[in-house]
């Protein structure tokens, strides 16, 4: 799978996000530029890196608004541990060991890729939702079932709150079809 340069398209509005994975040093790690607008129509722009140990667990993350100074910076010590761009510990975020950044569908491929799936097995997890219209974080509980398993890509169902959706991700599981949000457009398996 890696290295790969993966493209993604809102499936309504304006907008793009175009990301980079690559291995280094026995890490998996994310550059991504997102291109979108928000509910009143205003265009924002923002860089994300995110820095993966081989297992998929995620150890930090660097979210930015391109053009401004406003950004967040987290760090993970792997097993559930966060602390900010200070080193301060946020006990909030405690047992979290993905994140879910609001304006991308990638951040799927995290649970996806991490944890082992058994068919129809739902798996609960807490996970570090970043909101991209704020920078805020908090977390949350998000529940992952595999549906459907085939040679070349696999269906999930992805739920959080009252929100549910069927994801399909490719052989590497990155997703090709968020349905109603996000298509991929460029990418192994794009469709």
């Amino acid at each position: 799978m890696l290295p790969a340069d993966i493209v993604w398209r809102p499936s309504t509005g304006i907008g793009y996000e175009h990301l980079k994975v690559r291995e280094e040093n026995n890490q998996i790690l994310i550059d991504s530029i997102v291109i979108g607008s928000q509910n009143n129509n205003d265009i924002f722009r923002i860089k994300y890196d995110i820095v993966l140990d081989k297992s998929w667990v995620t150890r930090a993350v660097t979210v930015r608004y391109l053009g401004e100074d406003q950004g967040l910076r987290l760090s993970s010590d792997g097993n559930g541990i966060w602390k900010n761009e200070q080193g301060q510990v946020i006990p909030e975020l405690s047992g979290c060991m993905d994140i879910d950044i609001s304006c991308t569908p990638f951040t799927n491929t995290l649970p996806i890729n991490r944890l082992p799936h058994e068919p129809l097995q739902q798996q609960e997890i807490q996970v570090v939702y970043i909101s991209a219209a704020d920078l805020n974080y908090k977390q949350v509980k998000q529940n992952y079932t595999l549906l459907e398993s085939g040679k070349d890509s696999s269906i999930f169902r992805y739920q959080s709150g009252n929100f549910t959706e069927s994801i399909t991700v490719d052989s590497n599981g990155i997703v090709v079809v968020y349905p109603n949000l996000f298509y991929r457009e460029m990418g192994p398996d794009a469709r």
